[in-house]
């Protein structure tokens, strides 16, 4: 009796841990790379990012390539965690040390989606390089003037984190329910909604960011069972799960809409999108 007791604990866990997983998705691949200051500033300023490639059932760490560095130390990167979506990041880390790293927020990167293959295993060093040349030439010159290029570090412009191999947020962020994200699913696509919002047309839901007041912006992305319809969500929540029925919720990608049908997001939005819901970035008072 009780080796049966123990074996439904067992299998118990291993269901709600699949569950859990299920609905928010975790990273449990650590970055074990080059350059895990470059790496933080990129999961910590891309909202979505997750930190790792996946692709079928093995996981590798997502690349990163320098292109050059000020006098001040900031670097600008390219950055890539999935060849198969093909979405790829510029971005500008203004400061680290052996502990911490800082950038603007918001401002420091943008986004682009480029025709790569799928490539995974045995990349050669060179192949974020130049998957992302045209991206550093169309855009380095927009983003050093706003990130203050060759110019002292204003350390009051920046947020800080502590540079880590995986994204991690405070404890006790609020996360959406189930039930909840379907009724946002509902509200924005009725076209989504079945009869059984339960089970659909929710897929998963993701914590993105924090800000200094415990505000939340989340992801949530969902199927419809029966057709290839899908829409990604970020919803912007207090720490109690409240949101803003008219400005808390910005469509990210939708596939009946003509123009978000790509994972590639204008920065300037989600800027925008964060200040109408009183989004206050955590920068770091340090001065000197």
């Amino acid at each position: 009796m009780k080796k049966r007791i123990g074996l439904i604990v067992i299998i118990a866990v291993i269901i709600s841990v699949g569950i859990y997983f299920h609905i928010i998705k975790e990273n449990p691949f650590p970055y074990t790379g080059e350059y895990k200051e470059l790496y933080t500033a990129a999961v910590y300023s891309i909202p979505d990012s997750e930190g790792y490639m996946f692709h079928g059932e093995a996981a590798y760490d997502s690349d990163i390539y320098i292109w050059e560095q000020d006098e001040y130390g900031r670097t600008l990167f390219s950055y890539c965690e999935d060849y198969e979506n093909e979405v790829f990041a510029l971005i500008i880390c203004q400061s680290y040390d052996e502990k911490n790293v800082m950038f603007y927020p918001d401002a420091n990167y943008v986004l682009t989606k480029v025709d790569s293959r799928y490539a995974y295993e045995n990349v050669d060093e060179d192949h974020l390089m130049r998957m992302t040349e045209e991206l550093y030439l169309n855009h380095k010159d927009d983003l050093k003037t706003v990130n203050d290029w060759n110019k002292p570090i204003d350390k009051t412009k920046c947020v800080s984190y502590s540079i880590t191999d995986h994204k991690t947020f405070p404890k006790n962020t609020y996360s959406l329910s189930v039930k909840k994200c379907n009724e946002i699913l509902k509200v924005h696509s009725d076209t989504l909604y079945l009869s059984k919002p339960e089970s659909a047309p929710h897929r998963y839901h993701n914590i993105l960011q924090t800000d200094k007041n415990g505000l939340v912006l989340h992801e949530i992305y969902g199927v419809h069972a029966d057709s290839k319809y899908y829409i990604k969500l970020f919803v912007i929540t207090d720490k109690n799960g409240n949101y803003n029925k008219e400005h808390g919720i910005h469509i990210v990608v939708s596939s009946h809409d003509s123009n978000r049908i790509s994972d590639i997001y204008n920065v300037d939005d989600i800027t925008e999108f964060k200040k109408k819901n009183g989004w206050e970035y955590n920068f770091s008072e340090i001065t000197e």
